[in-house]
């Protein structure tokens, strides 16, 4: 959808050099600035070494950092092999399991009601809130909903279909600020050492695409879905 008077800004790539520089700069000044929370290489809008955090929730971290030259600045979205297997297991159940519905089922499943929230003394309406509903059950699913049986063949997929995971870097080039750039490396973590070894490796292989011939190792990647993993972490007692 389009809408009057907004104009979408130009992917990064498309502007003068002499603006791309200015970026840059911006960003490595943003960079000094930050250094004691990111250490001096990259910067990022998130928060990296949030206290008590266990491992298996800093499995993925979005972060900039410049490129070789003084015209390129990379927008960068990391994930370990084992949030990617759990991302891909994730979307084959979910494409399966909307697969399993009718068009019209899908919609009926989707379809969200707003009702007031706020009235004026006059009765005039304010906001709107979503209207509770109680989750269809379907009987190709056995009676469950539409995200238990999403969850359930998730589970299955993680055990019985393991999907294949390569280390890679992915470009876009579509970006209004900087250069798309996905990153998949098997690491156990991601923290201020495993980005800067990424940046390393990156500009190692040319700043530019690349995918290893060699799938990570089994051992090396899950057996349980996400959900399930996520449900065994204990937290330390407040």
């Amino acid at each position: 959808m389009k809408f009057p008077g907004i104009k979408r800004r130009p992917p990064f790539v498309t502007l003068l050099r002499h603006k791309r520089s200015h970026e840059v700069i911006c960003l490595m000044g943003k960079m000094r600035r930050d250094a004691a929370d990111y250490g001096g290489r990259f910067t990022s809008r998130l928060v990296l070494n949030e206290p008590g955090r266990p491992d298996l929730y800093n499995q993925w971290f979005d972060f900039y950092f410049p490129g070789t030259d003084r015209f390129t600045i990379w927008n960068a979205s990391f994930v370990t092999a084992r949030k990617a297997f759990w991302d891909k297991a994730h979307d084959i159940a979910h494409t399966r399991v909307a697969e399993m519905l009718t068009p019209e089922e899908r919609e009926e499943n989707s379809k969200l009601e707003c009702v007031p929230a706020q009235r004026s003394s006059t009765g005039k309406i304010f906001t709107y809130t979503l209207a509770e509903r109680e989750e269809i059950r379907f009987e190709q699913f056995g009676g469950l909903t539409f995200h238990e049986q999403w969850r359930k063949l998730e589970s299955e997929i993680a055990r019985n279909e393991p999907p294949v995971i390569h280390e890679s870097f992915k470009l876009d080039r579509s970006y209004v600020y900087g250069i798309g750039l996905k990153i998949v490396l098997d690491v156990d973590v991601v923290n201020q050492a495993s980005i800067e070894a990424a940046i390393d490796r990156f500009f190692s292989v040319g700043e530019t695409d690349w995918i290893s011939p060699e799938p990570v190792a089994c051992d090396r990647l899950p057996v349980v879905s996400e959900h399930e993993a996520l449900a065994t972490v204990k937290f330390p007692s407040e």
